[in-house]
């Protein structure tokens, strides 16, 4: 991969920081946060990014989307996670709208694509069912088929932008032989009940229970017998999205970590120039920049269409350990005001950690590397 971004690609990144700098400065993002009876939801700009076609950077052009491909995608995450932007784009557009523009019908294309790109629509999936937090092989979850349709039952945990979005993505089992099928849920259909918790960083993550929900034949993504082959791409590239959102808020910990520590001073010195915390900062950059190139490294594979298995494994752990270590620097160099939960730094402690254990931690996919290496 050339780690050289096109003068177009740096293009799209600098007008998603500059929306997101204008209209989420850290007093903003303060504000949403305490505003809980109405979301963890920017909606103002949402709709700025929309009107940039920003939120449909990604998506095909007959729907009037930018057609522009992962590794643009995962630049802007990289901007939402430096912004530590109260944002649903990773769910909507990588958990739901992607999947559907791949492997959905024109009509369902038809009809949530065009809405997600004006900014009208917020989509997820519900994948988890616990345990590690990746997809399980054999969902918990059953379809039974019943007329022309199917009969939906079972729980979902950890669903993120469940409260706003309007449609899920359900990995089910429909066969009794472990075979899946992911379906296209309309959240407002009878038997949909949910509960939403509130995670680290005060994201609001659904617990949904599907109690009988009847879907129509058309509300099957891909084939019946495609399951398996949905989820384990959309994780990918949830995986993928995730690690460039850590990437981002690593950035911002430690650009404001060093304009700290050159600012505070000790006897008459900037503390910067202290052998131990210049080597603290340093280390903290070298693992910013492993978790960013590794990040980048895994979307362009996905782009380019090559195996990633291996990358997104490594881009994961990364994102995990590296990152749990550059805002635990973070807060140390800060001393007692890295902790105070009005200062920026804990909101990116606590940004970093949900991302750490979403879609699976770093010892899930170490060992995932670990168990490709050894089958060669």
């Amino acid at each position: 991969m050339d780690f050289a971004l096109t003068e177009e690609q740096a293009d799209l990144r600098d007008l998603a920081a500059r929306i997101l700098s204008e209209q989420l400065p850290a007093e903003r993002v303060k504000e949403i946060e305490e505003r809980h009876e109405a979301g963890y939801f920017a909606a103002e700009t949402w709709q700025a990014l929309a009107k940039a076609d920003l939120i449909g950077l990604c998506l095909p052009e007959a729907h009037g989307g930018g057609g522009y491909g992962f590794v643009e995608l995962a630049l802007m995450l990289e901007q939402v996670g430096r912004h530590v932007a109260p944002l649903p784009l990773l769910p909507t557009l990588v958990l739901g709208a992607l999947p559907i523009a791949e492997f959905g019908t024109p009509a369902q294309q038809r009809a949530l694509l065009p809405g997600v790109i004006a900014g009208d629509l917020i989509l997820t999936a519900a994948l988890s069912e616990g345990g590690d937090g990746l997809p399980p092989a054999v969902p918990a979850t059953t379809a039974v088929a019943e007329g022309e349709g199917w009969v939906l039952s079972g729980t979902k945990h950890l669903v993120p932008a469940g409260e706003l979005a309007s449609h899920a993505l359900v990995p089910a089992r429909t066969g009794g032989g472990g075979e899946s099928t992911v379906f296209l849920v309309d959240l407002s259909l009878p038997g949909v009940l949910g509960e939403v918790s509130r995670s680290s960083n005060l994201e609001p993550l659904t617990t949904f229970t599907f109690d009988g929900v009847r879907l129509g034949a058309d509300a099957v993504l891909g084939s019946v017998a495609e399951g398996a082959e949905v989820v384990a791409w959309t994780t990918d590239r949830g995986v993928a999205a995730y690690c460039a959102v850590q990437a981002g808020v690593c950035e911002a910990a430690l650009r404001i970590t060093a304009t700290y520590v050159s600012e505070r001073k000790q006897f008459d010195t900037p503390i910067a120039t202290f052998q131990a915390v210049a080597q603290r900062a340093a280390d903290a950059y070298i693992d910013t920049e492993a978790v960013r190139l590794t990040a980048y490294q895994a979307a362009w594979r996905l782009a380019e269409g090559h195996p990633a298995a291996e990358e997104l494994a490594i881009a994961k752990f990364w994102a995990a350990e590296g990152a749990h270590r550059v805002v635990h620097a973070a807060q140390h160099l800060h001393g007692g005001i890295g902790v105070d939960a009005d200062y920026p730094v804990h909101r990116m402690f606590r940004w970093a950690k949900h991302i750490e254990l979403s879609l699976g931690g770093g010892t899930t996919h170490l060992r995932k590397l670990g168990a490709l290496l050894a089958a060669g």
